[in-house]
C-alpha cells in the first residue's frame, strides 16, 4: 500500500497517510499514486504551508479530499468547454473527516487555473464564517475577503460596472435579503442581456459548506437570482431529504447522480480518520416526557435556527415548544444532572480528556455552570455562547460579570477560552447551546453530555464534534445522553434515504463496547492458551517467545492491548471490568513485562512534560506492571547496562531473552543513534532469525551475544582513542569495510572532517547551497580513492552513496 507524508524536518511527529483509489487494490492504488500525473497534481495543488499559532506546518491532501476536488475540478472545466451542462454538485463527506480543506484545495486549484474568476464560499453561521477564514487565512495561498455586511455584498456585486469583484470570498447566505438587494437587482436588468455582468458570469464558483434549510427559500432564491450561472457545490456530512427542500434536487442530479463524491461514516472510520460514537442514557427519570420528545420529533418547524434569521421565524412556532424549553430550563432539574454530570466527569473523562455540556438555552448554561461551580473550580469550567444580554435577566447580569472579571468583551473571553480548550490543561468543560455544535475541531473533546433536544442534520453535526482521534488514546467519542433522544436515534433518519444504514452505524450503545471488550480479552488469551496464566517471570517469558515469534503476530498483539486500554477506560465503572479484571490485569502483566523487556522502555517521567500531562499518564496507571518486571533493569543503555542484566536473569533462557531485546533496541531500533550500533545491523538481525526458530538453541545465542558485546566493546574502546565523533567514526569504519584498516584512512577522514567543519552544523540539510556544497566535497572524496583503489565509476557511485548517508545522518 501506498503510506505517504509531508517532510517536515522540524517536527517529531508528521501524519502518515494511506492512498486509496476507487474499486482498486492496495498495489493498484500505490502504482496511480506514484504515476507522474498524480505526484505533480499533489505537489502542484494539494501540498501547502500552514502556520497554526506561530509553528509552521505542512498540510497534504487525503485520498478522498483529491478525489473530490478534482471531480469539481473537472465539472467546472468541461462545462465551461461545452462539453456538459452539469454545474452543480452534492459531496457527501462525514464529519471530521476534512470537508474544510477539500472546498480549499477545489477553490485552490480552480482560481489558478481559470485565471481570475471569483470563487464564493457561502455559510450560514458567524462562527463557521470565522473558522473557515480562519483555516483559509493560515495557509501560503491567496487569502479570502470576508463579505460581513450587506453594503459590502452590494459593492461586491456592483464593481467593475456590475461585473463583480474577483477572488476569494466568504460570506453568510443571510446576507442575500431580497428586500436589501431588489433595487440592485433591478439596475441589472436595466443592462444590455448579453453584457458581462455578475448575472452573466460562468466564471463564479460558489461552496456552500453544510447546505441544509437556509440553502431552501427566499434567501437561496435571491442568491441564485444574481448569481444565475454560476457553479454551486454543496458540501455536507448530514443532507435531508424532505419534500420542499430536499438537498439532492438543489444540488445534484437524481437518480442517476444523488452525489458528486462520497466519502461515508463507515469508511471515514475503517481509514481512522473519525472514531466511532458510543452513548450511554442516565438518569431516565429527568428525560423529555415522552408526548413532549414524539411532538418534537414529529414537527419540522422545531429546529436549531440559526442567529441571524431567529428574529424572522414566527413567534407562534416558538410558543409551541415553549414547555420543551421550560423543561431544559428547570433549575430543579439542572440541579441533578449537573451532579451527575460532575461525578461522570472526575470518574471517567477527567486526566484524559475534556467534555462539553449542551444545554437546552441561554440561562440553561448559565444555571449549569453556578450547578457545576459546586462540584469544580470557576477555572474548570467556561460558557460559550452569542452576547444575547437582552434575552434573559440572568444572562445580562452573567455576561456583564464576566466582562468585569475579565476586563474584556464577552465574545473575547469565549474567544481565548475556545483556543485554551483546545491547547491547554484549562478549561476542561465548555457549557454551550448554540455555539460550536458545527464546526468545532477538538480533538481532546470526548464526552458530550447532550441535554438539549437536537434532530436529524443537527443532531449528527453535534455529536460529531466528539469524533476525531486523539493520538492513540481515545477509542470513541461519547454521548451522555439526558434527553432520550438518542433512543429515537434510528427513527429520526427514516426519510434518509439509502444513507440511513450508514448513519446509524455512527452511533453505538454502551453495550456494543462491554461486547467489545470481553471479546477482545478471549482473542488476546487465545494467542496464550497454552501458557498458564500466572504473573511469574518465567510464565511471562514464554508469552514473550509467543509474541515475538513473527512480526505479524508481534504487531498484532500490541494492537489489541492498545485497543483493550482504551476499551477499558471508556466503560469507566461499567460492571464488565469487574466480571474480566483479573483476565484483564494478566492480559497487562503480559504487555508491560513485554514493553520492559523487548521494546526497552525507559522510564516515563522524562517524557511526561512532551505530551498532554494527565492523559499520558492515564494510559500508563491503567497499565499493572507487577513485581516481576519492576525487578528488571532500568533501560539506560551503559557499561554496566548488560551486567545487570546477567544478575538479575533467572536462568541462561531469560538471560539471552534479555541481552538479545537490548541488542534489538539498540541496533536495529536505535541504529541511527551510533555508527558503532549501525556497524552491527546483520549481526543483530540474524540473531533475531535464531530467536525466531521453533527450537530455541539459547546457548548458541547467548555465546553470540557475548561475541556482539565484546565488538560493541572493542569498537567503542577505538572510537574513544582516535579522539573521532559519530560522523568521523563511521566514515572510517565505511572506509575500512572496503580497503582494510590502513593507517592513511586515518589521516583521510580528519582532512574530510576539517573540510566540512563550517557546513555541517543542525539544520544544514534543509539550506540548499550549504547541501549541494556538502554533496561535492563528498564526492570528490570518494573519487580520491579511485587511482589507489583501481575504482570504477560504479564504485565511486557506491562508495559516495554511503559516505553521503553517514554525514547526513550523523552530520550536525
Amino acid at each position: 500500500m501506498a503510506k505517504y507524508f509531508s517532510i517536515v524536518p522540524w517536527q517529531e511527529e508528521v501524519k502518515i497517510y494511506e492512498w486509496k483509489e476507487p474499486d482498486k487494490d492496495s498495489i493498484d492504488s500505490t502504482i496511480e499514486f506514484l504515476s507522474k500525473g498524480t505526484l505533480l497534481e499533489v505537489l502542484r495543488f494539494f501540498l501547502f504551508f500552514r502556520i497554526e499559532r506561530g509553528e509552521a506546518t505542512k498540510v497534504i491532501t487525503r485520498y478522498m479530499q483529491y478525489r473530490a476536488a478534482n471531480k469539481i475540478t473537472e465539472r467546472v472545466l468541461k462545462n465551461l468547454s461545452g462539453e456538459i451542462d452539469k454545474n452543480k454538485g452534492l459531496i457527501w463527506h462525514w464529519q471530521g473527516s476534512g470537508k474544510t480543506l477539500t472546498m480549499i484545495f477545489a477553490a485552490n486549484k480552480l482560481f489558478r487555473l481559470l485565471g481570475n474568476p471569483t470563487v464564493l464560499f457561502i455559510v450560514d453561521r458567524i462562527e463557521l464564517r470565522n473558522q473557515l477564514n480562519d483555516e483559509y487565512c493560515a495557509l501560503d495561498i491567496m487569502k479570502p475577503e470576508v463579505i460581513g455586511t450587506i453594503d459590502e455584498l452590494r459593492e461586491f456585486l456592483k464593481h467593475d460596472s456590475h461585473k463583480g469583484k474577483r477572488g476569494v470570498f466568504i460570506t453568510l447566505i443571510h446576507k442575500f435579503k431580497p428586500s436589501e438587494l431588489r433595487e440592485l437587482e433591478e439596475k441589472m436588468k436595466e443592462l444590455p442581456a448579453d453584457s458581462d455582468i455578475v448575472v452573466n458570469r460562468k466564471d463564479i464558483i460558489a461552496f456552500i459548506d453544510e447546505g441544509h434549510r437556509t440553502q431552501y427559500g427566499a434567501l437561496a432564491s435571491q442568491m441564485k437570482n444574481i448569481l444565475k450561472k454560476a457553479f454551486f457545490f454543496a458540501f455536507t456530512g448530514t443532507p435531508i431529504s424532505k419534500t420542499g427542500r430536499d438537498t439532492y434536487n438543489e444540488f445534484s442530479y437524481p437518480p442517476e447522480e444523488p452525489y458528486l463524491d462520497e466519502y461515508f461514516i463507515s469508511v471515514s472510520q475503517k481509514d481512522g480518520f473519525t472514531k466511532k460514537i458510543v452513548y450511554q442514557p442516565r438518569l431516565e427519570e429527568q428525560h423529555l416526557k415522552k408526548e413532549l420528545l414524539e411532538e418534537f420529533m414529529r414537527n419540522e418547524f422545531y429546529e436549531e435556527l440559526p442567529e441571524e434569521i431567529k428574529d424572522d421565524v414566527e413567534e407562534g412556532v416558538k410558543k409551541r415548544f415553549n414547555a420543551i424549553k421550560l423543561w431544559f430550563e428547570n433549575p430543579k432539574r439542572i440541579e441533578v444532572v449537573a451532579k451527575d454530570i460532575a461525578e461522570h466527569f472526575k470518574a471517567c473523562v477527567e486526566g484524559r480528556f475534556k467534555a462539553m455540556v449542551v444545554a437546552g438555552s441561554r440561562k440553561a448554561c448559565v444555571l449549569y455552570e453556578g450547578e457545576l461551580l459546586k462540584y469544580m473550580p470557576k477555572s474548570h469550567l467556561q460558557i460559550v455562547m452569542s452576547d444575547d444580554r437582552k434575552e434573559d435577566e440572568l444572562v445580562r447580569a452573567y455576561v456583564e460579570s464576566e466582562e468585569k472579571r475579565t476586563g474584556k468583551d464577552f465574545e473575547s473571553i469565549t474567544k481565548d477560552a475556545v483556543e485554551k480548550y483546545k491547547e491547554k490543561e484549562l478549561p476542561k468543560i465548555l457549557i454551550v447551546t448554540e455555539m460550536l455544535l458545527t464546526g468545532f475541531d477538538a480533538p481532546v473533546l470526548q464526552t458530550m453530555y447532550l441535554d438539549k433536544p437536537l434532530k436529524e442534520h443537527r443532531l449528527l453535526q453535534a455529536i460529531a464534534r466528539t469524533n476525531r482521534p486523539f493520538g492513540d488514546l481515545k477509542e470513541a467519542g461519547v454521548i451522555i445522553d439526558y434527553v432520550g433522544i438518542i433512543g429515537e436515534f434510528k427513527k429520526a433518519f427514516e426519510q434518509y434515504r439509502a444513507i440511513k444504514e450508514d448513519i446509524v452505524s455512527a452511533v453505538f450503545g454502551f453495550e456494543s463496547v462491554r461486547g467489545e471488550f470481553t471479546g477482545l480479552i478471549s482473542e488476546i488469551l487465545e494467542m496464550f492458551r497454552e501458557i498458564p496464566k500466572t504473573s511469574e517471570r518465567e510464565t511471562l517469558l514464554k508469552a514473550v517467545e509467543v509474541i515475538t515469534l513473527s512480526q505479524e503476530t508481534e504487531k498484532e498483539f500490541v494492537e489489541k492491548c492498545r485497543k483493550l486500554k482504551r476499551l477499558f477506560e471508556l466503560l469507566g465503572s461499567d460492571s464488565a471490568k469487574a466480571e474480566n479484571i483479573e483476565k484483564y490485569n494478566w492480559i497487562a502483566d503480559v504487555y508491560a513485562y513485554y514493553r520492559k523487556v523487548v521494546v526497552q522502555e525507559p522510564d516515563i517521567k522524562p517524557y511526561i512534560d512532551k505530551y498532554y500531562d494527565k492523559a499520558l499518564k492515564g494510559v500508563y496507571e491503567s497499565i499493572q506492571v507487577e513485581k516481576s518486571s519492576k525487578e528488571l533493569p532500568p533501560t539506560v543503555f551503559d557499561d554496566n547496562y548488560f551486567e545487570k542484566i546477567k544478575q538479575s536473569a533467572k536462568d541462561k533462557r531469560e538471560e539471552a531473552a534479555s541481552i538479545l531485546f537490548a541488542l534489538n533496541k539498540m541496533v536495529l531500533v536505535d541504529r541511527y543513534k551510533s555508527p558503532i550500533y549501525e556497524s552491527l545491523v546483520e549481526r543483530v538481525e540474524r540473531l533475531m532469525e535464531l530467536w525466531k526458530e521453533k527450537t530455541k538453541d539459547y546457548e548458541k545465542i547467548y555465546l553470540e551475544e557475548t561475541r556482539v558485546l565484546q565488538t560493541i566493546a572493542q569498537l567503542g574502546d577505538r572510537k574513544n582513542k582516535l579522539g573521532f565523533n559519530d560522523m568521523e567514526y563511521y566514515v572510517l569504519l565505511r572506509l575500512e569495510e572496503k580497503f582494510g584498516e590502513e593507517k592513511e584512512l586515518l589521516q583521510n577522514v580528519k582532512d574530510l572532517s576539517e573540510t566540512l567543519r563550517n557546513s555541517i552544523y543542525p539544520g544544514w540539510i534543509g539550506q540548499v547551497t550549504i547541501r549541494k556544497e556538502v554533496e561535492r566535497e563528498i564526492r570528490r572524496f570518494a573519487r580520491s580513492f579511485k587511482g589507489k583503489y583501481n575504482l570504477s565509476m560504479d564504485g565511486i557511485e557506491g562508495l559516495y552513496n554511503k559516505l553521503i548517508e553517514v554525514v547526513r545522518n550523523y552530520g550536525g
